[in-house]
């Protein structure tokens, strides 16, 4: 048994062919996953040791807002509830307006701001988000003014640098430093 990390050169797409976990490059074959390499029948594969699990519609995720736009925000996903991997990139996560928070809500940015922490619900394809759920909502935000960690007073929040306070769709879980 071989075992091969990401990256490393495999051989040739004249020698074997392209399985499960592997990649070509001009022409060359590369591991895509640490993992155990297998050849039969000309065929290379490589059998990751640690499979990403697979997001689907139902579970709990953990994501960064990195964009606003209009009436979505776009969420980096970085962690699934319950998995013991570290957080990496999962994929950008979509959170409309209307799966915000059971009331109505305007304007995404009343909900959540650049750079804020969330736990969300996917609900459907496409890594498509809801923090409509009580436990659901920002983590950890940043004030949009000094950047300054806020701190949550009731239903608000409020900078402790420089006084401003702001609205977010806010999780039970805010400040507690755990999902």
């Amino acid at each position: 048994m071989k075992f091969v990390m990401p990256g490393d050169r495999i051989g040739s797409a004249e020698e074997y062919i392209k399985g499960e976990g592997v990649y070509e490059e001009e022409g060359e074959l590369f591991a895509a996953v640490a993992g155990k390499l297998i050849v039969k029948d000309r065929v290379v594969k490589v059998e990751s040791v640690s499979p990403i699990p697979e997001i689907v519609k139902g579970d709990v995720v953990l994501g960064r807002v990195i964009d606003l736009r209009n009436s979505i925000a776009l969420i980096e996903v970085s962690n699934k509830k319950g998995e013991e991997r570290g957080p990496s990139n999962r994929g950008i996560g979509i959170l409309h307006v209307s799966n915000v928070d059971e009331g109505y809500v305007k304007d995404i940015s009343e909900a959540v701001g650049y750079l804020d922490i969330l736990k969300a619900r996917v609900i459907g394809d496409n890594l498509r988000l809801s923090t409509k759920e009580e436990e659901m909502g920002v983590l950890r935000a940043l004030c949009s003014n000094c950047k300054t960690e806020m701190v949550r007073e009731g239903d608000t929040l409020k900078c402790p640098e420089c006084g401003k306070v702001e609205k977010r769709k806010l999780s039970r879980d805010y400040g507690k430093g755990e999902w």
